[in-house]
């Protein structure tokens, strides 16, 4: 009798094993149900029919992908406005000055006001080099370098375009030989802006839209702006022109300065409609995308209630078998768990 107890003994102890195993499985399950708010086992819980969820994922999938691009093309539109917008400001605030000074200033005056031109140039160059995410925004596809050279640079091929000459209108067609000069033809093209030729690769930011600006450094929106301020630092470094000369510049490079202003506000608007498309497409996006999430909770999420109540059945379980346990081996609920 009494190995016939002992024997019966040891099955039971297998058999509350065996339940001491599932019972664990099932609550590190429903503990991480609980923890996700998904269920544990989706195929099962779609009865083995993954299509709608496999449509959600890939959709939900594209849209971060579209996301990332759409806020580095939003990045890189901003960086563009902010930089345009200084641009804008120095010559909305310095060219009918200059028509003013060229025409009523002193000598002195006038003077002073051209030694102001080089840090005005050095202002837009450096709003011009702006990067963001490690990009040069007016580079076009070479975003990995700066889109212009540097002051020291331009002055020193401005210097060498002028080689020299004296008069006025020899002085601005020589500057003007060197911003309208073809690439390959060794003027500001090939070295005074050091970005790609083309415009910027646009960006896919959904399945059949792309947005970006293909404004450059040397783009004609730009070019007069830099021309007149190009006139101005070359000025500046050579204050023992006759002073004639030095107020012909000046006016000249006043009515640049104007009109390029006017290019300047068409080249911010057509990157403010691009903005705002890229605004529209964002809110789009979403709203899609709150809407797929609760499309795919409704499919895989665990029903908290659900989840509870089970917990506290296995709960329940787990005390009856501790309690079993502890009279055929006096284990301790502490070195069980």
């Amino acid at each position: 009798m009494t190995k016939l107890n002992s024997v019966s003994d040891l099955a039971r102890s297998y058999q509350l094993r065996l339940s001491q195993t599932g019972l664990k499985s099932k609550l590190d399950t429903l503990a991480k149900e609980t923890t996700t708010g998904v269920k544990s086992d989706i195929p099962l819980a779609l009865g083995g029919d993954l299509t709608r969820i496999n449509q959600l994922e890939t959709r939900l999938a594209q849209l971060k992908t579209h996301g990332l691009n759409l806020a580095e093309v939003q990045g890189q539109l901003s960086g563009m406005q902010t930089a345009l917008e200084q641009v804008q400001s120095v010559a909305q605030a310095t060219g009918t000055l200059l028509l003013s000074e060229a025409l009523i200033s002193s000598d002195p005056a006038l003077i002073l006001q051209i030694r102001k031109a080089p840090d005005e140039m050095r202002g837009v160059i450096a709003a011009l080099n702006t990067s963001v995410a490690g990009r040069f925004v007016f580079s076009g596809t070479r975003s990995d370098q700066p889109a212009m050279a540097s002051h020291a640079d331009l002055m020193a091929q401005l210097t060498t375009a002028v080689a020299g000459q004296t008069d006025p209108a020899q002085i601005l067609a020589a500057i003007n030989g060197y911003f309208d000069a073809p690439p390959g033809g060794g003027g500001f093209a090939d070295t005074g802006y050091l970005g790609s030729p083309g415009g910027t690769t646009l960006t896919a930011v959904a399945p059949e839209q792309k947005l970006g600006s293909d404004l450059t450094a040397d783009a004609p929106e730009l070019r007069d702006t830099l021309r007149g301020l190009s006139i101005m630092a070359y000025a500046a470094e050579n204050l023992t022109l006759a002073p004639l000369t030095l107020r012909e510049l000046t006016r000249a490079a006043g009515f640049l300065l104007v009109n390029g202003e006017g290019q300047l506000t068409n080249a911010r608007s057509a990157i403010g409609v691009q903005e705002e498309a890229a605004a529209r497409l964002k809110t789009a996006n979403d709203a899609e995308n709150s809407a797929l999430l609760i499309a795919r909770n409704g499919l895989i999420a665990a029903d908290p209630y659900d989840t509870a109540t089970a917990l506290k059945e296995v709960e329940a379980n787990i005390e009856t078998i501790y309690t079993l346990t502890a009279r055929l081996s006096k284990l301790s609920l502490t070195g069980y768990l």
